[in-house]
């Protein structure tokens, strides 16, 4: 099973959080992509930890490039919303009461 880093992502702290997972696997320095990539440090450090206002994607592909990785999509697994799992429960309640004769 995957660890919270690999879950899916759906925000940009989200995005950062699973690029540090990423980098720090590939055993480089946030130093060490600044280099690499022309960024500064602290612009990377803050992508990471959740912090970064906006972060382009320009700035994600160059990271994603030093680390050898690629952008990949996916379709979403939908979530259920509250209202389909209180009718969900219902129904189940519903079957429950009807097994019963009640």
């Amino acid at each position: 099973m995957h660890s919270d880093a690999y879950s899916s992502m759906r925000t940009l702290p989200d995005v950062g959080t699973r690029f540090k997972a990423m980098r720090k696997e590939t055993h480089k320095t946030q130093g060490q992509l600044a280099a690499i990539t022309g960024m500064r440090q602290e612009a990377i450090s803050r992508f990471e930890t959740g912090s970064a206002a906006d972060f382009s994607l320009s700035k994600l592909l160059k990271l994603l490039e030093a680390l050898d990785l690629e952008l990949d999509f996916k379709p979403a697994v939908r979530r259920p919303t509250l209202e389909d799992l209180l009718t969900e429960r219902r129904s189940q309640l519903q079957e429950k009461s009807d097994r019963s004769g009640a």
